[in-house]
């Protein structure tokens, strides 16, 4: 794969991401994988090598988007495994293995989202910064389905972000109060909890959050506001913090006769230590428990990762 197409890709999932949360964005690129398998056309020799080269690439993003990493790589051992000889079958074993991964995260996101409506209770004022798949859906189904009262303040951060998640949850006739992010200080009193997703838990127990989370989390953490975490295990990285390559951006900015460079990073990074409840496919984890319950699931985490 040339070294464009590379930073395309990188590019193109890295603002996926960014707008839909990573265990969205991994499900969007396991079925693009299996598209692009169905399209290829090819000899019987190549064709391993060019699931291999698109393999490769998709866990050398930055950053690094945990889950897709630990399927794709779950996808190239089992078809190591594969003893297909003819392009077509080669083909249908990859579709197989992949429809597979997608309904393994599909099943662990659902299951999030079923121990996520148990932290939602009625007279709630829930505090939303991230654009969080498994948030954004409970929060709709537990006012849709389960018709509880209760109040969302977002924090307005990237225009387009906040749009996107005040129309969804406008759809299901939550009741909002949209406050800017810096603004949380002024109105912190009024809600009982943090709801936030992440784009991964790296080994050194630090969380791989949405740009701005680090602040919000402190000043909630500061006035004594339960935080709570929705991530699926396959959120849980082997490597640390420091591996998970966060973007960074240098931008050539211009107001008016004032010029400069401005620099922003794709990601936070928030000490778990300050998360109240982690939500998982597997229950909810207390403050107490979660270090233990992160020990305990290291043995059955993310293989190698490149780099």
């Amino acid at each position: 794969m040339k070294s464009e197409d590379k930073q395309i890709l990188c590019s193109l999932i890295r603002d996926h991401e960014d707008a839909v949360g990573s265990s969205r964005v991994t499900m969007l690129a396991i079925n693009a994988f299996i598209e692009s398998i169905r399209q290829v056309r090819c000899r019987v020799e190549n064709i391993r090598d060019l699931y291999s080269e698109l393999s490769l690439a998709i866990k050398d993003t930055e950053p690094k988007v945990i889950p897709l990493i630990h399927l794709i790589e779950e996808f190239e051992q089992e078809m190591n495994a594969s003893t297909a000889e003819t392009t077509d079958g080669i083909k249908d074993d990859a579709i197989r293995i992949l429809q597979e991964k997608h309904r393994k995260i599909k099943t662990k996101v659902g299951k999030v989202i079923e121990h996520g409506l148990t932290c939602i209770a009625e007279g709630d004022v829930i505090i939303v910064h991230t654009l969080s798949f498994d948030v954004t859906n409970m929060l709709k189904l537990a006012s849709e389905v389960l018709q509880k009262a209760f109040k969302v303040i977002v924090l307005k951060q990237d225009l387009s972000k906040t749009r996107r998640l005040v129309k969804s949850l406008s759809a299901s006739g939550i009741d909002m109060e949209i406050i800017p992010e810096y603004s949380l200080g002024h109105h912190i009193e009024q809600g009982n909890k943090l709801f936030m997703g992440a784009l991964s838990i790296s080994e050194d127990m630090r969380v791989i959050t949405a740009s701005g989370s680090a602040n919000v989390v402190s000043l909630c953490h500061l006035n004594s506001l339960p935080i709570y975490l929705f991530a699926n295990t396959l959120k849980f990285s082997h490597r640390p913090s420091s591996q998970q390559r966060i973007h960074r951006k240098v931008e050539a900015t211009t107001h008016g006769d004032l010029s400069f460079q401005l620099i922003k990073h794709s990601h936070d990074t928030v000490d778990l230590e300050h998360v109240d409840f982690l939500v998982t496919e597997e229950g909810i984890k207390d403050k107490g428990q979660i270090a233990a319950f992160m020990n305990g699931s290291k043995s059955g985490g993310e293989p190698s990762l490149p780099g």
